[in-house]
């Protein structure tokens, strides 16, 4: 079976791939396909991603917002209200709270 792995390092190539096919299916097929096939893949490579001033790796995000495009404004804040800001939440409230001197 054909696999696309749209979380992994060629997520540009992944969305090229699938982005004719917001032509052919109807929405709710669309929107099926992605929770079924894209979303997964996503929270998984979010998973890792780990809020780090000193050191930020911004893969994970980046990759996720390069599916902005094809993913619904709901499925989208779906995911970052779940995999993203808890954790950068959790980081603000560090620094935030840390003493200045």
């Amino acid at each position: 079976a054909f696999r696309v792995n749209p979380g992994g390092g060629a997520c540009g190539a992944a969305v090229a791939l699938l982005s004719p096919w917001r032509e052919v299916l109807d929405a709710a097929s669309w929107r099926g396909l992605l929770a079924r096939g894209v979303l997964p893949k996503l929270a998984e490579g979010m998973a890792a991603f780990r809020v780090n001033p000193a050191d930020q790796k911004l893969g994970p995000v980046r990759r996720v917002l390069a599916w902005a495009g094809l993913l619904g404004l709901e499925q989208l804040a779906a995911l970052l209200l779940r995999t993203f800001f808890p954790r950068w939440l959790a980081a603000l409230a560090e620094w935030l709270g840390q003493d200045p001197d």
